[in-house]
């Protein structure tokens, strides 16, 4: 992460750049979710048990989404290095500007099948086995059919809900992260207006039918899109093998990566539930406002991502360096304001998210040791961001293991004897792992050096 000399590695116009990526995409990352929100406002009108079905019916969904999640950072990084590969040897050789946009048109084009052949799978899947699957999660009578009613419905918009995926990832790898704030905006319009008109004669299945809707209509909208962005999104013919092999690592890679970041915070929690229903009531207050607050900074991740990508496909290990270093100390800064902001609302935030005062109580002990965990949580997302974007899947793989591990077995060791803040600790912990695993690894900068 050493600059380059005779130039300012936070020069005015990289700030902007990441500031103009990052916001948007933070914007997304918070209006999202809004779309299950809407559903939960809804359905819990209806009664307990489409209520209570509809949280494990999207339990469901997320799981499948984290999945597949490497359809969005896989498309990031490789079509913006395709696109930083623009002029890199001139505009006849094969990575010029024409050549640049037939390879990333083509690898749009590629996740796009991919999240056409996988969705239909897995929405066939769902819709056959919806009632199993919530049997197998321990669901009670009441709540199979009317989940697998909600699932059934859902599964038809499986292939187009990865298709999003594809969406958010290739527009991020053009560096516009405001097309895909503009997309969410009008799914969760129309998602809200249908969910509203179709819950009352199909109750919990209308919900779903007014999500899926939301996800068509989120698709047409970014297909219409991508074609004034220039890239080559047809012609290119099935998915070459080694494609598809590049396609089965980065998503075992980022499967593991995520599955052990999930892992770690579940052992965390299962710590909570093993001390009393106190504490872990008290926990899940504490870790909804750390989820809340981490939202802001992973926009910052998303910009230095597609920056980093960028500038390692036009073979500027310089700028590289400069994005690196710009995003850290932007993360390092974003991290400890968010984690004085929630200290200071210590008094106002929990009571938001809850009115019991014994568990406001606990939160209270621990309230500024939670916080805390912004200040070194805002580096690591942050860096979390340059190595996806030099596409070092395999190291963030290994690390957030690692750090998964420490951090858990911290929690379960200290179950019943550090409290809540006891458990905070543990997550500190585990940000303290990935945070020098990333350090070290930003500072060497291998990934840095130009391919071919």
């Amino acid at each position: 992460m050493r600059a380059g000399t005779g130039t300012d590695p936070l020069g005015s116009a990289r700030r902007r750049r990441l500031l103009l990526l990052a916001l948007p995409a933070t914007v997304t990352l918070i209006a999202d979710p809004l779309l299950g929100m809407v559903d939960t406002a809804v359905v819990g009108r209806i009664g307990a048990a489409e209520l209570g079905a509809l949280g494990l019916a999207n339990s469901v969904l997320a799981t499948a989404s984290w999945v597949f999640s490497f359809l969005v950072i896989g498309t990031t990084s490789t079509v913006a290095r395709a696109m930083g590969a623009r002029g890199a040897t001139g505009a006849g050789g094969a990575t010029g500007a024409g050549g640049a946009l037939d390879a990333a048109g083509r690898h749009v084009a590629n996740a796009a099948r991919i999240a056409v052949a996988v969705g239909a799978v897995l929405a066939v899947l769902v819709w056959l086995l919806a009632p199993t699957i919530l049997a197998v999660l321990g669901a009670v009578d009441a709540l199979i059919a009317p989940g697998a009613s909600y699932l059934r419905v859902r599964a038809v918009g499986l292939p187009f809900l990865l298709l999003t995926f594809v969406g958010h990832g290739a527009f991020r790898g053009v560096l516009d992260t405001r097309t895909p704030l503009g997309v969410v905006a009008v799914a969760n319009v129309v998602n809200l207006v249908l969910t509203l008109a179709l819950v009352g004669p199909f109750g919990i299945a209308g919900a779903a039918a007014g999500t899926v809707a939301a996800e068509v209509v989120s698709v047409a909208l970014f297909a219409q899109r991508l074609r004034g962005t220039g890239l080559v999104l047809t012609g290119h013919g099935a998915p070459r093998r080694d494609e598809l092999r590049a396609v089965v690592t980065v998503s075992r890679d980022l499967f593991l990566r995520t599955g052990g970041l999930l892992l770690g915070f579940l052992a965390i929690s299962a710590a909570a539930a093993r001390i009393d229903a106190l504490t872990s009531a008290a926990y899940q207050v504490t870790f909804q406002a750390f989820l809340f607050a981490a939202f802001a900074l992973d926009g910052l991740a998303i910009a230095a991502q597609a920056m980093v990508s960028t500038a390692l496909g036009a073979k500027d290990t310089d700028e590289v360096r400069r994005v690196a270093l710009l995003a850290l100390r932007a993360g390092t800064i974003g991290g400890v304001l968010g984690a004085l902001v929630l200290a200071a609302l210590g008094g106002v935030v929990p009571r938001v998210l809850t009115d019991q005062a014994d568990v406001l109580a606990v939160v209270s002990g621990a309230w500024l040791v939670a916080a805390l965990v912004q200040a070194s949580g805002g580096a690591v997302f942050a860096l979390d961001g340059v190595l996806m974007g030099a596409e070092d899947y395999a190291y963030l793989r290994t690390w957030t293991l690692a750090g998964a591990l420490v951090g858990g077995g911290i929690a379960l060791a200290l179950a019943g004897r550090g409290g809540l803040s006891g458990l905070w600790l543990a997550v500190h912990a585990m940000m303290l792992v990935r945070g020098i695993a990333l350090v070290h690894r930003a500072r060497g900068a291998p990934w840095a050096r130009p391919v071919g």
